[in-house]
């Protein structure tokens, strides 16, 4: 009887990390942002990190939907990983343009495999990457600007790149522009002292994937002790006011698809105004 219960326990505990993995969950917020300028108030951002082997289901896109939609989506890296096919990335991308514009930049395990065909297929699919690089969002007579660094934990990250619109245009760079940084690795925020960043966006942590009371992450990286998943206010920026960074428990696993307490997430931002 002691055996069949811890069998029954095992197999339970066992359905319960498969259920956090597969979840489908939009986590819906709204974030006030000093700089962010009048036009862009309500903005919409859907950000999906750490997809790695995961097909993305028609009930997500349908969840964000019911959540009012996006008018734009970020991908924060890993958006494959060793062996997954190119057509299932491919189908991902595709919804995901149901939403709205997609930007991406890359993680440690888009590298698994040659980037080369993973690039070729966002440009096939109308999706942005921003691999050391960035884009003006205008509205109106206002502009903010989404950057991204290529993937920090190989060494392949370069800030100047990134943030070349302050060199290149003297029309954003003359104002302070409110600026987004998408970095698969969120250690990076400690480089950013004084950098013109105002939010930024990471993953790969997979907010520990298995975790315990009490205890927390069994992983005890040094990203993971440090920036493990939600919010933290980080290194102060251009404005001489913190970095507001978000950690994603990321979308997919790595390794084992399990998960326990730390349950699969997704992002709708909804930036606003003071």
């Amino acid at each position: 009887m002691v055996q069949m219960g811890l069998l029954v326990m095992a197999a339970s505990l066992l359905i319960w990390m498969l259920l956090e993995a597969f979840k489908i969950r939009v986590e819906k917020e709204e974030i006030v942002m000093e700089k962010l300028p009048a036009e862009f108030d309500g903005l919409r951002l859907f950000f999906i990190s750490d997809i790695h082997r995961r097909a993305i289901p028609d009930r997500l896109i349908e969840a964000c939907e019911d959540e009012g939609g996006a008018d734009l989506v970020v991908i924060g890296g890993d958006i494959r990983e060793y062996g997954v096919p190119l057509r299932r990335t491919r189908a991902n991308i595709r919804k995901l343009r149901r939403l709205g514009p997609v930007y991406a930049v890359y993680g440690n395990h888009d590298y698994d495999e040659s980037a080369r065909s993973l690039h070729a297929l966002l440009l096939q699919e109308q999706a942005t990457p921003l691999v050391n690089d960035n884009i003006v969002l205008k509205r109106g007579k206002d502009r903010i600007v989404l950057c991204g660094v290529d993937d920090p934990i190989t060494g392949r990250e370069s800030l100047a790149e990134a943030f070349s619109f302050r060199t290149e245009s003297k029309e954003t760079s003359s104002d302070n522009p409110f600026t987004i940084l998408v970095s698969h690795d969120p250690n990076l925020v400690d480089r950013l002292t004084g950098a013109p960043v105002d939010l930024m966006l990471s993953g790969h942590t997979h907010g520990g994937q298995i975790a315990l009371p009490i205890i927390g992450p069994i992983s005890r990286s040094s990203i993971v002790n440090k920036y493990c998943r939600g919010w933290f206010s980080a290194t102060i920026n251009a404005s001489n006011v913190p970095i507001r960074l978000l950690v994603s428990c990321g979308f997919g696993t790595s390794r084992i698809p399990v998960r326990l307490f730390a349950p699969s997430q997704t992002h709708l931002l909804i930036l606003r105004c003071p």
